[in-house]
């Protein structure tokens, strides 16, 4: 008996050893043999249509293979999807795992040509689902991640580039079948949409190829959270932007999510064998991973288009040098080792953040399309139609903001993100019903009232015989007081900002003509952020590379600030409530030349590279005489909501480089105030520099002359010496108007004033241009009160928001427009305005296209604070039309009537049912008679109803026996809100080849 026990527990032991060998072995030969011998060639059209309805057949719990469209030759655009347990319909929708389980998208071979993404797209999906149940990653990947993959965008191009071609030879293998580069055919955030042949602006997808309008549509369609596009010719990961305003390689295209996107590349190509180690091509980029843009600019690519348009967020990762490698000498398995693991590590980055339901408090019903915003970044994204949302983020304390339309916004403070669980933190937003009224309370208005008294009374003292008492008070720059050429100045900025981060951020609008960055630096307690209500000003300087003494005075300026910030109650007043933009050049080109001079004589210095007059550059203001004889207006009405953005930024070879980035960047900030600080006199000087066509008047007084004259005062009663009027030039009271000193046409401050919010006037800050280094030092001290008196006048005038009347929603361009003063301003995307204006009573209409206009009258504005005004616009609705409600009462009471007069009314009733029963039966009549005649001609036809939304889905049907078939097909569910046709997809698992 213990022997036939010990036999037994033998027998047992050999039993399941037998079974955990059957049960790993074959599936270890799966993990490697079976892809590697799966790699031994590439995979034609034919068969790779082969090789995936088969893996569909095979796997039909966990795999669905479906086109999204058709190449311009008629081959189908693959995607299998592949998650457990796969939910086509998503018909249970409170499985809340289900629901919240985010989507993952892969595209290769969007270059004909680069084709190593193609196969490793084909192995991936091999790899994932033979490992499906035997590896316990790719269980939970699966289980957790909704998994869309598409081997090839550009078929057409794969079919025709030659294997063992290294280098693309032409486009019409890089391109698809109409030689069209894919990933430069997406829409532009920078260029307009395509002209329609009638002229007038096509949609998204107007002029673009099939293959393109197919992923745009794919994308737009479905909710994906993260993405990666596989190219070749390269061994890097690169991260949005593609692309900068100038599109100029070597500009850095910086996103609001630039963090993530570089943890993102980073997570690739450290997991990836070779991309970080220098070996191959990758020698030439850190780490492996690059800005796009900064590498080479791509207008129209498809990871910009991804972020900008959906919430998926992407990246473009080139996996080898050789674009088209042979097959031969394991090329393609070498490939699969170096990719494998760094494949499963960035899917593995979907959980990434937070993730969780906006709900109605209410009902509990989902919100589709509200916004969850992180503070300090830029770029919200939306929950979808159960009202689940997705949002990356990298581990840290972030304050979260949801808002939807008719419901109060809700926020959570220092939402711990960790990322150090295997799925997003969950975090859901329960929303109130309504309409929250974010006017400022009267406490608020009073508060801030206050604030900019205190601010006007410090910037009143500089102005005059006291100013050394505040000046005193302050907090001296110690470094010695010299030039710095473009490479100090870069320098110095940086350890500026190092040093104080809280309250800086730099940035850089553009490049000179010598590829030279124009560095700008914010100032401010929130320097990322445009808060709501906060004005923003700017100085520039150094336009005319001679003139120096502003750039060195700026350069100064910028640390004095910084120094007394909460050091001194005037500056930390300032800062906390004004976003000051510094940018010491704009012509560092100039200044360079100048900079290597003995002699500092007018001469090419002041001009850019180019040798153009950067002061002459702007667009020309043609002027005429306004309803007020002695004022000049613009002779174009100028329309506050036009794009100028396009017009201006568009026309390379009209304006240089550097005046392209001013324009640029004026139009996409709020600015309210600007100096820009010339030299060669000392003078403050105000619009308009053009004058009237052979007007015989000297000055070219703007509608804002009075407020001009104020803000010019400002800076010159500050200055220590200007207010004299008495230095090179005569000046009574230390300003001028523009042209009534001399004409200028092309000026910033003309362009300024006239094309956006910003009043601007140009101060020249002494009579020398390059005086010498000794000398800077009573420069800086004649003009320290000045630089802060002048940014410190962005309190007066009126301030306010707009609003939508019934939704309490703030109106951004709207018009305000000043009676009397033929210029206007615009609010901002939080509502929110400010309209400089000196001293005085004003009546104020505001406009806006939509709503009624609305008028306020005998608004008050003193020396003090800026006058606080609120607006609220009601929507012109043809539902709120008093006389059509009347007309709809007046029918509805005279039906009334009518009805309850039962003989009249059954009589006419019973007549108008037999006319429709007439009807009815004739229509019956002759479709019969058609159907049978039709039956007769085709004996053989069966009855099909056509699926097919649009010309893209004709290849769903096809020829057989001479009878159409039509392809069972099952319609995707479209998580936007609006379920429009012509996004409608199709799946199936039936074997596609029968249908191409």
């Amino acid at each position: 008996m213990y022997i036939n026990i010990r036999s037994q527990y033998l027998f047992l032991l050999l039993l399941y050893l037998s079974f955990i060998y059957c049960e790993r072995s074959p599936l270890k030969v799966e993990k490697d043999s079976a892809v590697y011998q799966l790699l031994s060639h590439y995979h034609h059209y034919p068969e790779l249509n082969e090789l995936l309805n088969s893996w569909a057949g095979n796997y039909t719990k966990i795999a669905q293979l479906f086109s999204i469209g058709q190449s311009n030759d008629g081959k189908e655009l693959l995607v299998m999807r592949l998650t457990s347990p796969l939910n086509t319909n998503n018909e249970d929708e409170h499985d809340e795992f289900q629901l919240l389980k985010p989507k993952f998208k892969w595209i290769a071979n969007m270059h004909g040509d680069e084709t190593i993404g193609r196969e490793m797209m084909i192995a991936l999906i091999y790899y994932l689902l033979l490992n499906s149940k035997s590896d316990s990653r790719i269980n939970r990947l699966l289980s957790t991640t909704d998994i869309y993959i598409m081997p090839s965008m550009n078929p057409d191009g794969f079919e025709k580039s030659i294997e063992g071609s290294c280098e693309t030879k032409t486009f019409e293998t890089r391109g698809n079948l109409f030689s069209i580069d894919l990933n430069r055919d997406f829409p532009s955030q920078y260029q307009p949409l395509k002209l329609m042949n009638n002229g007038t602006t096509g949609d998204l997808f107007y002029g673009r190829q099939r293959e393109t309008i197919a992923v745009m549509k794919w994308i737009l369609k479905e909710n994906f959270v993260l993405s990666a596009n596989l190219h070749g010719g390269a061994l890097v990961a690169s991260y949005p932007y593609d692309e900068t305003i100038h599109h100029t390689d070597g500009t850095y295209g910086q996103s609001p999510d630039d963090s993530l996107f570089h943890f993102l590349a980073r997570t690739y190509a450290t997991k990836h064998l070779t991309m970080t180690k220098g070996q191959g091509c990758a020698s030439e980029f850190p780490e492996g991973i690059t800005n796009g843009a900064k590498w080479y600019d791509v207008s129209g690519a498809m990871q910009d288009f991804n972020y900008l348009h959906s919430n998926a967020f992407e990246i473009t990762i080139e996996l080898s040098c050789c674009k088209y490698p042979s097959s031969n000498n394991s090329n393609l398995e070498k490939e699969w080792d170096n990719n494998k693991e760094a494949l499963l590590a960035y899917m593995e980055q979907s959980h990434l953040g937070i993730k969780g339901f906006i709900l109605d408090a209410q009902t509990r019903t989902g919100i589709s399309g509200a916004l969850i915003q992180v503070e300090g970044i830029l770029h919200p994204i939306r929950s979808v139609r159960s009202g689940a949302y997705w949002r990356l983020l990298l581990s840290g304390l972030h304050n979260i903001t949801v808002t939807a339309s008719g419901y109060l916004p809700q926020t959570k403070y220092n939402v711990n993100v960790t990322n150090e669980i295997s799925s997003a933190l969950r975090v859901d937003f329960n929303l109130q019903p309504g309409t929250q009224d974010i006017s400022l309370s009267k406490q608020d208005i009073s508060l801030k009232n206050k604030i900019y008294d205190t601010l006007s009374n410090y910037a009143r003292k500089l102005m005059s015989n006291s100013r050394d008492e505040l000046l005193n008070l302050l907090i001296e720059p110690s470094d010695k007081f010299q030039y710095h050429n473009y490479e100090s100045m870069v320098k110095k900025l940086k350890e500026i900002n190092n040093k104080y981060p809280n309250i800086t951020s730099l940035y850089t609008i553009g490049k000179s003509v010598e590829k030279r960055d124009l560095w700008v630096i914010i100032i401010s307690d929130q320097p990322l952020i445009h808060e709501a209500g906060e004005p923003e000003v700017r100085y520039v300087a150094n336009i005319h590379g001679d003139e120096s003494v502003g750039r060195e005075c700026l350069i100064l300026f910028i640390e004095y600030l910084c120094l007394n910030y909460g050091k001194h109650d005037y500056i930390t007043k300032l800062i906390d409530n004004v976003r000051i933009h510094i940018m010491p050049t704009i012509n560092p080109d100039g200044f360079e030349y100048e900079y290597k001079q003995t002699q500092h004589t007018v001469g090419d210095g002041r001009l850019n590279a180019n040798k153009i007059d950067l002061n002459r550059n702007f667009p020309q203001i043609e002027l005429e005489q306004s309803l007020k004889k002695d004022e000049s207006i613009p002779k174009k009405e100028y329309n506050n909501n036009e794009n100028y953005l396009n017009k201006f930024t568009k026309k390379q070879n009209q304006f240089q480089p550097e005046v392209q980035a001013v324009i640029h960047w004026s139009l996409i900030y709020p600015f309210v105030l600007s100096g820009n600080l010339h030299g060669g006199a000392l003078v403050a000087n105000y619009p308009f520099d053009n004058r009237i066509k052979d007007s015989i008047i000297q000055e070219s007084k703007s509608p804002d002359d009075s407020t001009f004259k104020m803000l010019a005062k400002s800076y010159s009663y500050a200055h220590t010496k200007m207010f004299e009027g008495n230095a090179c030039v005569i000046f009574r009271d230390g300003i001028t108007n523009g042209a009534a000193w001399y004409v200028i046409e092309g000026g910033m401050q003309d362009w300024s004033y006239v094309f956006t919010s910003d009043m601007e006037i140009t101060i020249e800050i002494g009579c020398e241009k390059y005086p010498e280094e000794k000398n800077l030092q009573s420069y800086w001290n004649d003009n320290k009160g000045a630089l802060l008196a002048f940014i410190t006048q962005v309190v007066h005038g009126i301030r306010g928001f707009v609003f939508d009347l019934k939704t309490k929603i703030p109106l951004s361009g709207v018009v305000i427009h000043v009676h009397g003063i033929q210029h206007n301003v615009t609010t901002y995307r939080d509502g929110d305005f400010f309209r400089l204006l000196s001293s005085g009573k004003y009546d104020i209409t505001v406009e806006r296209i939509g709503y009624e206009s609305e008028t306020k009258t005998n608004i008050f504005v003193t020396n003090q604070s800026s006058t606080y005004v609120e607006f609220k616009l009601k929507r012109i609705d043809f539902y709120d039309d008093q006389q059509y409600l009347l007309a709809i009462k007046t029918f509805y009471n005279q039906s009334k009537t009518f009805i309850r007069r039962p003989i009249v009314f059954y009589i006419l009733a019973g007549i108008g049912a037999l006319a429709i029963s007439v009807i009815c039966v004739i229509v019956v009549f002759y479709v019969r008679r058609r159907s049978c005649s039709s039956c007769r001609l085709f004996t053989n036809s069966r009855r099909y109803e056509i699926l097919a939304q649009d010309d893209t889905n004709s290849s769903l049907i096809h020829q057989t026996n001479g009878d159409k078939i039509v392809r069972d097909a099952d319609v995707i569910p479209n998580e936007w809100e609006d379920d429009a046709d012509e996004y409608t997809l199709f799946t199936s698992k039936a074997n596609i080849s029968t249908a191409i």
